[in-house]
């Protein structure tokens, strides 16, 4: 017994102390897995949420409903892979029609994969939405067009953020549909131009309205070209509309069939004035919405991207 040695206090006290940093160690570790698990669980109930409201909203029942692109909906983006499942960063290939009025669906896509716009995960309000760099990314369909050849009322909704309204020179056009080659006035899009944006009809435009950069907006403008004045309408966030005409005036406007961009604008055989910044949703119908109808738009695109709607 006397030879007996009596473990150091010293080393007691640090082997204890080992210990006790490997529990809290481990219970840290469960705390974070339970946060990360909660975090994400958060994230596909919102998810789910904006689905809901996509399906259960009143743009399927609105007539003559042309084209219906979202983010939210399973399938409706497919990657440069051809698959349904995306993570942030990756290439968009296709971005699919649910309009649910008609089985000619109008889908855009982009088989060269260096020009294929990205995928982004925390887009507008913290849903997925399509990111264009601005400089050569676009999804086109070159032969299905959402407004039929010369019809003269239209309505082009568009959820969108743009990284900059500043770009000069031409600006951009961030949804276009145009003849095959383009010329004056067979044009129909929205255009951005030194922080304003409003309808291009090439040649023949009306665009007032300001906009800021890196801020997410809710757009319906409706064209009616069978007024002789104030043929266009641009809701911007609103329920109230910018109201004037095209600088051409409103007869000589006659819509083409040429080719349907997201991302840019198609003349005489040449891509340009692309877009930069995100896009969530794109709704068109062939005709001018009344004002109730696009009241209930907004109210459902409004609640959807928490945007609210003066």
């Amino acid at each position: 017994m006397k030879n007996s040695k009596k473990i150091p206090k010293a080393f007691s006290l640090k082997a204890f102390s080992l210990i006790e940093l490997s529990i809290v160690i481990l219970i840290v570790g469960i705390l974070v897995a339970g946060v990360t698990q909660s975090s994400r669980l958060v994230a596909r109930m919102k998810l789910f949420s904006a689905q809901s409201a996509t399906t259960s909203s009143d743009v399927a029942s609105i007539p003559n409903l042309t084209m219906w692109l979202e983010t939210t909906l399973d399938n409706s983006l497919v990657n440069s892979s051809g698959g349904s499942q995306l993570d942030d960063g990756n290439t968009i290939s296709s971005w699919n029609d649910i309009n649910p009025q008609t089985s000619n669906k109008i889908n855009l896509s982009q088989s060269n994969a260096s020009i294929q716009p990205t995928y982004k995960t925390n887009g507008i309000n913290g849903f997925p939405s399509i990111n264009f760099n601005g400089s050569n990314q676009y999804l086109i369909n070159m032969s299905s067009m959402p407004v039929n050849m010369s019809d003269k009322d239209y309505t082009i909704i568009l959820v969108w953020n743009p990284t900059s309204a500043e770009i000069g020179g031409m600006g951009q056009v961030v949804i276009s549909q145009s003849d095959n080659p383009g010329s004056c006035n067979q044009l129909a899009s929205i255009w951005v131009l030194s922080n304003t944006y409003g309808f291009a009809g090439g040649c023949n435009d009306f665009r007032t309205v300001n906009i800021v950069s890196k801020t997410p907006y809710i757009s319906i403008l409706t064209i009616n070209n069978n007024l002789a004045s104030n043929n266009i309408s641009v809701y911007s966030n609103s329920n109230t509309p910018t109201v004037g005409n095209t600088g051409g005036g409103s007869a000589s406007l006659n819509i083409g069939i040429g080719n349907f961009l997201i991302g840019a604008r198609y003349q005489n055989g040449n891509i340009m004035q692309y877009y930069v910044g995100l896009i969530s949703e794109a709704i068109i119908y062939d005709r001018a919405l009344k004002l109730e109808e696009i009241k209930s738009v907004n109210a459902y695109l409004g609640k959807k991207y928490g945007i609210k709607i003066q």
